[in-house]
């Protein structure tokens, strides 16, 4: 409950700063987070401001359960045998996106076209997997070493990974998006991910099947154009959010259930 708390609070926090940023330029302040015709300074604010938040309720969690903040999070990465979760969720990821990727090329539903010049997107690829690491990081630490773990201490499994599930896909929503039918992917993607957190309590797993599907998703979406159907394909953010990819990723959590089982 805790933990629901705190991430409530980071919304209010978003929102308190985004409501600052509006009345200091004279504009109507809004119910909706939506940083659109912001100053870009402004936006940077407010950008720093959410990223505070976050970093705060990582470490006052732990702090307020009487934890060293340290010490708490260590203990999702144990060096044990659940230490090759890295690897193995990662080669997943990497798998079953480019198969999916695949598929869609042979079948003309996206092709190859680099965009920008090549410096530039050296620079951008360059970056991807720091991104991908960082990214993944922290939300893992958010939504499964603080959300989950806390929600399994008091409740069921099934409901603890179902609300673990739903909070992380509602997240994404919390600003403002361009597409909100892509929502049942992002389902999908918190399923995979706090099963995997389930089985093995550990972020290892979870951490490498994150990173690996930001590293594909952010590594060729400057080389990707989408042509096939949204409903089949996704959006070039959200290529899980397709029909396909929505039963790839059940299907990736269902691979992961026989291979780690459950925890007794």
């Amino acid at each position: 409950m805790l933990a629901l708390v705190l991430l409530l609070l980071v919304i209010v926090v978003m929102w308190t700063a985004q409501s600052l940023s509006l009345l200091s330029i004279g504009q109507p302040l809004r119910l909706r987070i939506d940083h659109a015709g912001l100053p870009r300074k402004l936006q940077q604010v407010n950008r720093a401001v959410t990223n505070l938040a976050f970093a705060g309720v990582l470490i006052a969690y732990p702090l307020l359960r009487g934890h060293s903040p340290w010490r708490y999070y260590a203990g999702f990465f144990p060096f044990d045998g659940r230490v090759h979760g890295v690897a193995h969720g990662l080669a997943a990821a990497l798998i079953y996106l480019g198969l999916l990727y695949a598929c869609w090329l042979v079948t003309d539903n996206i092709y190859l076209r680099p965009m920008g010049e090549a410096r530039r997107l050296g620079a951008r690829l360059a970056a991807v997997p720091l991104s991908a690491v960082v990214g993944a990081g922290v939300e893992e630490l958010l939504f499964r070493a603080m959300l989950l773990a806390g929600l399994l201490e008091w409740l069921h499994p099934l409901p603890a990974v179902a609300i673990g599930t739903l909070v992380f896909a509602g997240a994404h929503y919390v600003r403002r998006v361009k597409r909100y039918w892509t929502f049942p992917g992002h389902l999908a993607l918190g399923m995979l991910l706090c099963v995997s957190f389930w089985c093995t309590g550990a972020l290892w797993l979870p951490l490498g099947l994150h990173a690996g599907g930001i590293l594909i998703i952010m590594g060729l979406r400057p080389l990707v154009r989408y042509v096939g159907s949204p409903w089949l394909v996704g959006a070039s953010i959200y290529p899980y959010a397709g029909a396909l990819g929505v039963i790839g990723l059940s299907i990736l959590t269902f691979n992961m259930w026989l291979l780690f089982g459950a925890r007794p």
